[in-house]
């Protein structure tokens, strides 16, 4: 994506503190796993693997957004996660369709420190990026999102956890 093409505001919008019941691993692995983003993504329908380990995509009602995983960036406590959200795009899904028809992007934190029953994830949604004209007020929906999606994460997630032990 070139600068040319987005208003880019670099800013905290949003942060989480959740406790899971998963180590700091299984939690890296679950962040780009399509049915673990599926357990809190907003109307989710599906979701699929574009390159393993490194980036995802899930499909909801209004959009399809693209998880990557921003390497350079990322450590062993903190996996940054570049979402590329696409309104109304219908399958196929790739990564070259997902960015070539994007509305927003936004940048996700995800701060993992391991606790006595599992890990603390400190989640931040931050710089968001946008297309042209905001679609609806960004940082607002964002918010409200992180507040509604973190509790279904943390079910999900140490569900999932538990199947795994």
């Amino acid at each position: 994506m070139s600068e040319s093409r987005s208003n880019t505001t670099p800013a905290i919008v949003h942060t989480e503190v959740m406790d899971i019941r998963a180590t700091p691993e299984t939690i890296r692995e679950f962040i780009l796993t399509p049915d673990r983003i599926l357990d809190y993504f907003p109307s989710g329908i599906d979701g699929g693997v574009l390159e393993a380990g490194k980036a995802i995509y899930c499909r909801g009602e209004i959009g399809t957004s693209m998880l990557e995983l921003l390497e350079d960036e990322s450590d062993d406590a903190l996996v940054v996660i570049k979402v590329t959200t696409a309104l109304d795009l219908e399958a196929p899904f790739t990564r070259e369709r997902i960015e070539a028809n994007y509305s927003f992007t936004m940048i996700e934190d995800w701060a993992l420190a391991a606790t006595d029953s599992g890990t603390r994830l400190t989640k931040t949604w931050r710089d968001i990026g946008v297309e042209g004209e905001e679609p609806f007020p960004l940082a607002e929906a964002i918010r409200e999102g992180g507040i509604h999606e973190s509790p279904r994460l943390v079910a999900g997630w140490d569900k999932a956890a538990e199947g795994q032990a």
